[in-house]
């Protein structure tokens, strides 16, 4: 049975957890050919398992990991029609009690990743093609302890804006903007005793976090047919967040 992607080669980066992976499972219901990467082999291999998407270890901060991970695409399918820029990671942290170290973990991995692998792909996408940006509400307001983040998430919403002008017409890029999602990287935190479950619920007015299916709907939406005209957008999925 055909779908909305039918046939259309996609990647995704941390395709293994999270909204990655709920995102590598719609597109493939919905006829996308998908792989995934990401930094850790077993969750890349339990999502491939479950969507039957091909997958490769890399780690999107570094540039010889990228190269191998183009290399790879162009052997494996000849072109990538849909580019998600997924990965990213969080480390709390303010101004003053920020590490080198940490900053450059979260700014390399979520900023500097959606520039390496957008650029490297470049060559492989065709016109008609998509590239996809998941930053967060963090990116478009602040909050205190997660300057690291706060910042590269805002870096990956405006370098959404400056791709979309400079690929158009032949590439469109967007950018999603989730607020607290239920995945590893809030659970892990909760789980920890780092986060407060209730705390961590009622920052959407929706009172609850957002599930990784709700962002793989507008995902597919976006990168869809029906979206034609949509690029540069800078779209939230937040429970309601940015409207208060």
């Amino acid at each position: 049975m055909g779908g909305t992607l039918d046939g259309r080669v996609t990647l995704v980066t941390g395709g293994g957890t999270g909204i990655g992976r709920a995102i590598a499972e719609r597109f493939s219901t919905e006829g996308a050919r998908v792989a995934i990467c990401g930094r850790r082999d077993g969750p890349l291999r339990e999502t491939a398992k479950a969507t039957g998407a091909k997958w490769l270890v890399a780690d999107v901060s570094a540039s010889g990991s990228v190269e191998a991970l183009a290399t790879w695409l162009k052997e494996e399918f000849e072109r990538v029609d849909i580019v998600v820029n997924n990965a990213g990671i969080f480390l709390n942290g303010t101004v003053a009690t920020t590490s080198e170290a940490d900053w450059d973990a979260v700014v390399d991995t979520s900023l500097k990743g959606t520039w390496l692998v957008s650029r490297a792909l470049l060559p492989l996408i065709p016109a008609g093609g998509n590239i996809l940006n998941i930053a967060s509400t963090l990116g478009l307001r602040g909050i205190p302890d997660a300057v690291a983040y706060c910042a590269a998430k805002g870096g990956v919403v405006n370098l959404t804006r400056a791709m979309a002008l400079e690929l158009t017409p032949d590439v469109r890029v967007n950018c999603i903007c989730p607020a607290v999602v239920e995945t590893p990287m809030a659970t892990e935190r909760i789980d920890a005793g780092t986060e407060d479950r209730e705390k961590m619920e009622k920052v959407q007015p929706m009172g609850r976090m957002g599930q990784p299916e709700e962002i793989a709907a507008m995902a597919l939406h976006l990168c869809g047919p029906e979206a034609g005209w949509t690029t540069g957008s800078i779209v939230t999925v937040d429970g309601g967040v940015t409207a208060e």
